[in-house]
């Protein structure tokens, strides 16, 4: 009897040691190479990682001149927390060159003017992304917007068209990033979550991170409006390892933290990381546009 419950003591404290088995959606989350069908005939590039169960799924859209892969070095540490990505091309940009006509297309002969240009046209490229979601089980409470520079105007945008999206990440957020404007679409934006990320050290672009921040405080409301400072870097770099998480969280529970007043020229000493609330620029501050960086 002894020998016996000595056994069975033995199997439960090792059942109870043993991982638990993982749930099948978990099981089958790998990443695959896919292809995004807008309205008007571009086919996309992009990479897709389905969230676990009940996670969100974060749109990644990168900066003019640029490709998803600024956005690979976050990869891994979003699928750590459950998260999905579904990352892309826009058109013209890195493997999404093939035009609606069958030519080669790239972003170098797009026009930076007009409110009806390429650039402006690439809100279809990210709705593109979101009806990819649509049919593959997420819904537009889980889906956030992530943009860089041009990806961030376009998220705020696009955003601004479909309200059924969740929020939106907007990393180094200008005014005018050739032609696709910001201020008008985060006036229609509503009431919904959205995470600014600025750089200090960009005299001209942090200026205009604080327009855009406290047009959002006046539009989305102050408790669904939050800001990240970083003393120095610029687009999708503002973003890496060391703050990543508190992104991330910043995502699954998209509230106000306590506002800490800081200084708006410029950000000597100020901790990576630092959130606040900004003070308005005064009006020797122009907006300025950014024609292609």
């Amino acid at each position: 009897m002894k020998k016996t419950a000595l056994a069975a003591a033995l199997l439960a404290l090792t059942a109870s040691l043993a991982p638990a088995p993982a749930r099948a959606q978990d099981a089958a989350r790998e990443e695959e190479r896919v292809t995004l069908n807008t309205e008007d005939g571009w086919a996309l590039n992009a990479r897709w990682l389905p969230p676990a169960a009940g996670e969100p799924a974060l749109v990644l859209v990168h900066a003019q001149k640029s490709g998803l892969t600024e956005w690979q070095p976050l990869f891994r540490q979003i699928a750590r927390q459950g998260f999905g990505y579904l990352a892309l091309d826009l058109r013209g940009h890195g493997n999404s060159f093939v035009a609606p006509d069958g030519s080669t297309a790239s972003w170098k002969t797009f026009a930076i003017d007009g409110q009806d240009n390429e650039f402006n046209k690439m809100t279809r490229d990210v709705e593109a992304a979101l009806a990819f979601l649509s049919t593959h089980s997420v819904t537009g409470d889980r889906t956030v917007l992530v943009g860089s520079l041009l990806g961030a105007n376009l998220a705020i945008k696009t955003a601004a068209i479909h309200p059924e999206v969740a929020a939106v990440v907007a990393v180094s957020p200008v005014l005018n990033v050739n032609a696709v404007l910001s201020v008008n679409p985060l006036r229609a934006y509503g009431r919904r979550p959205i995470l600014i990320v600025a750089g200090a050290d960009r005299t001209r672009q942090y200026a205009e991170a604080q327009i855009l921040y406290r047009t959002a405080q006046l539009t989305c409301g102050r408790e669904n409006v939050a800001i990240l400072v970083e003393p120095k870097g610029f687009g999708p770099g503002l973003v890496n390892k060391y703050n990543i998480r508190r992104v991330l969280e910043w995502v699954r529970h998209p509230r106000l933290p306590d506002i800490v007043e800081i200084s708006t020229f410029p950000a000597a000493g100020l901790e990576p990381g630092a959130t606040g609330q900004l003070p308005v620029p005064g009006e020797e501050d122009e907006p300025a546009e950014y024609p292609g960086e």
